[in-house]
């Protein structure tokens, strides 16, 4: 069984540095997958490669890829093109250039990125995968796809048996069963197998992000483990000057909604840091403050 931990919130608050120090953390225990479907990620650049095209090896006992747009539609025409093909061309008077025009629709890559992150975790190959996610907003979107898409599919079902009679020599109801039952099973795989930090800084609009997702993810029947508070300034470091006094004391305030709002829920607290993102240093302090009590 693959556990997925997924990393969320508002863009830049440092969802990738607590995804790779819990992919580090994990790695020293069995082999892991860290995935990142945010489009302005940084993995290739924490790990001096690209990790864009493919799966790397990154660490011991961890592997690393970055989902691109480009990536994720290749693995699309490879696993879907044909089949599409063969039902279009079946009453249609189309081209295989039909394909570069469905390519283009609104939603396909995010389809099918879980497409990818179910593959995966159903290889067996991986006892955990740590999922770098987009922003709050995408990250909702590619929720809402889902069951957008599975109602659309459960119409299509139902539409075939009216228009059947058009389709020469041809079943599009396979495709279409098929698709269902892709997304069935991510659908599946996002309220069993996954479970969700969000991540915030102590900022008014981060925490308020942080809050709403909270919510759409408990809606959609994904498990929020608990919340982690990035960049809090230590209270020592803050009592001789009056801005940083003041901004302790703006930053406590976001605690105290964070604090409400995680109720029962773990709330982790990584002070303001100071070094660059690496692995030696910097990343295992993360790692061990995420990870210490647990």
């Amino acid at each position: 069984m693959t556990k997925i931990i997924m990393f969320t919130g508002k863009g830049g608050v440092g969802k990738t540095t607590m995804s790779v120090a819990t992919a580090l953390h994990h790695a020293g225990v069995g082999k892991t997958l860290l995935i990142s479907t945010d489009p302005s990620g940084s993995l290739s650049e924490i790990f001096s490669r690209p990790l864009n095209s493919k799966v790397h090896t990154v660490a011991p006992n961890l592997d690393a890829v970055e989902l691109s747009r480009k990536l994720v539609l290749d693995l699309w025409r490879e696993k879907f093109a044909d089949d599409i093909y063969t039902v279009l061309s079946s009453f249609l008077p189309v081209g295989r250039e039909i394909i570069d025009y469905l390519e283009g629709a609104p939603g396909i890559e995010d389809e099918f990125m879980l497409d990818y992150l179910l593959t995966m975790a159903e290889s067996g190959d991986y006892p955990t995968i740590v999922w770098d996610t987009a922003p709050t907003v995408t990250t909702l979107n590619l929720l809402f796809i889902q069951q957008m898409f599975y109602s659309h599919l459960t119409q299509a079902h139902k539409l075939y048996f009216k228009v059947k009679k058009v389709f020469n020599n041809v079943d599009p109801l396979a495709l279409i069963n098929r698709w269902r039952s892709l997304t069935e099973r991510i659908i599946e795989l996002l309220r069993t197998d996954t479970c969700a930090w969000v991540v915030a800084n102590p900022e008014h609009l981060a925490i308020q992000q942080a809050s709403n997702i909270a919510d759409s993810f408990d809606d959609f029947g994904i498990e929020v483990q608990g919340f982690i508070l990035n960049k809090v300034l230590p209270a020592e470091f803050c009592q001789d000057h009056p801005f940083w006094q003041a901004k302790y004391s703006a930053q406590q305030k976001c605690r105290e909604k964070m604090l409400h709002k995680a109720d029962t829920r773990p709330l982790k607290e990584i002070p303001e840091l100071i070094g660059s993102i690496q692995i030696e240093g910097f990343l295992q302090e993360v790692a061990g403050l995420l990870h210490q009590n647990r």
